[in-house]
């Protein structure tokens, strides 16, 4: 199963980020320079490389779909998520805070890597597409909902927190591949290069992260395991399956599942820790026990979601 195959890859470079991290080659100090390297120059050049293949051929009402797509898919994260937040018990201090955890997963760093090495560049495209709406509704929903500031998603929008690279490329890609833009062989294999340090880079960083928790200790709160799996297991199911009646493209299906059924964004923790303290530890522990086990759930995602 080409799922299982992938994960356990990026489970073996984890564990080579772990020994790095205790050998002292990775360090709490150049894992942020890393992570900058890998937002800003390796993610966006994987979003680009998806256009830049000859193997690419989706027409203009299949990114329509796509787009559309990816808002009924957020749509329904959130009103799950948050709903999952009152079924389970969370204080509503924290109910914000795992509404965001359910949303937005570690795309950048697991699901267009893997989406990539799977599926190939004609998914790329598709993914490009998703990112939009989902870094749309981060900026001006995720971050808000953690300072405890207004729910509506468009209240103090500000345009200018989309200028960041990943966005850019985006968009960029989008661009290029509709207006058929040839780009330079030099400067897409370039581009190709610096996107295939995506995956090893982003996985000995997750690997490097998962040294500062005591993972003993994940284990020992049965709220947060059991949260845990259903973010990881029943909310995917659930919204593919729902969107499974109306999409048959297997290669969308699979991009929304990989948004889905990925880790809770790392980037979740440090915005809790910056912002809500009182969220911090929960969000802490979800992530990593999301990244652990991801190495199981997402084969099973994908198989029970019968994703080829």
């Amino acid at each position: 199963m080409p799922v299982l195959e992938q994960t356990v890859i990026f489970f073996l470079i984890m564990l080579i980020g772990l020994y790095a991290r205790k050998k002292g080659m990775l360090t709490k100090e150049n894992q942020s320079q890393i992570s900058a390297i890998v937002v800003n120059i390796a993610y966006p050049a994987i979003i680009l490389s998806g256009v830049l293949s000859d193997d690419v051929h989706i027409q203009g009402g299949e990114i329509l779909t796509a787009f559309l797509t990816s808002i009924a898919l957020l749509i329904l994260a959130l009103i799950l998520g948050y709903a999952t937040a009152i079924l389970m018990g969370f204080d509503k201090s924290l109910r914000g805070v795992i509404q965001v955890l359910t949303v937005f997963t570690n795309i950048g760093f697991m699901g267009v890597p893997m989406i990539d090495n799977i599926y190939g560049k004609s998914a790329l495209i598709y993914m490009s597409v998703f990112l939009i709406p989902f870094n749309l509704l981060f900026y001006s929903f995720a971050i808000k909902t953690i300072k405890h500031e207004s729910l509506n998603p468009f209240a103090g929008f500000n345009f200018k927190d989309l200028l960041n690279n990943g966005m850019i490329a985006c968009f960029l890609a989008v661009i290029i591949y509709l207006s058929g833009i040839k780009v330079p062989y030099v400067l897409g294999s370039t581009i190709h290069l610096l996107g295939n340090m995506t995956a090893p880079l982003a996985m000995l960083l997750i690997g490097s992260f998962l040294s500062d928790i005591n993972l003993k200790s994940l284990f020992l709160e049965p709220k947060i395991v059991l949260y845990t799996l259903i973010k990881m297991l029943v909310i995917p199911l659930i919204i593919i399956n729902i969107l499974g009646i109306y999409i048959k493209d297997n290669l969308l299906l699979a991009v929304c599942m990989a948004a889905l059924a990925t880790p809770c964004g790392n980037v979740i923790a440090l915005l809790t820790s910056m912002y809500n303290k009182e969220a911090y530890p929960v969000a802490v522990k979800t992530i990593t026990l999301s990244t652990i086990f991801s190495i199981i759930t997402m084969p099973i995602a994908f198989y029970l979601g019968e994703i080829r």
